[in-house]
């Protein structure tokens, strides 16, 4: 059995306690390409929904809304059918639907799958190689541009903005390679976490993905 193949079983059998699904509705056109998730998304069971979250929320609704994250609030309004305007735009996707990093995990779990774990958190801060010159990392990396490559081919017929957040989800954009004319991609917006979207040299890049939105309602309203 490849390193490949042994990778796929760990995730099966770790999905079963620690997955978190995207949020795709069919009205999603600005798409949030985002890491994985860690101990409030495992919580709340939806992509950004700690601090990262309440960053996106802020900048993309207004302070009064800074405390509710991102993630809880696409997740509501997609639970519950209320077809929110900009809620209903928006789309999280993951690259990997677990966490990665072991901290997330249970004790008995960190170390049944403690080679696996290490090997994921060694990926996940690689974002400066592309070749892990590593057997098993290597492994690890080529089957999450898989997952994702596949994610990205069901998009391909949609209008829409994707924007890959942050080095680890660029560089899993880029290696995914997959395109599309529907696609207008957002380049350089880093990861929220840290109030990183409040710092002054990402200040055009946080207004292009807030005009993004704007433009997403007004294009879905316009066709509909």
């Amino acid at each position: 059995m490849t390193y490949e193949d042994q990778f796929r079983h760990v995730i099966e059998r770790l999905s079963t306690k620690y997955e978190v699904k995207d949020i795709l509705l069919p009205t999603s056109n600005c798409i949030f390409l985002l890491e994985s998730p860690h101990v409030q998304e495992l919580k709340f069971g939806a992509p950004v929904s700690g601090t990262s979250g309440q960053t996106m929320t802020r900048h993309l609704f207004g302070e009064e809304f800074a405390k509710f994250p991102l993630g809880r609030l696409v997740k509501k309004n997609a639970d519950d059918h209320l077809n929110r305007p900009r809620l209903s735009r928006i789309g999280l996707v993951n690259v990997c639907n677990i966490p990665m990093q072991s901290s997330a995990y249970a004790p008995a779990d960190r170390q049944q799958y403690l080679q696996w774990l290490r090997a994921m958190e060694q990926v996940r801060t690689a974002n400066h190689k592309d070749d892990l010159r590593d057997d098993l990392l290597n492994a690890v990396q080529s089957t999450l541009v898989a997952s994702l490559r596949h994610k990205l081919q069901l998009l391909q017929d949609r209008p829409a903005f994707m924007i890959p957040c942050g080095r680890f989800a660029q560089k899993f954009f880029r290696l995914a390679q997959v395109s599309s004319a529907n696609w207008t991609v957002i380049d350089g917006v880093p990861h929220p976490s840290y109030n990183s979207w409040d710092r002054p040299r990402y200040r055009e890049v946080v207004s292009q993905v807030q005009r993004a939105l704007e433009t997403s309602v007004i294009y879905q309203q316009a066709s509909s």
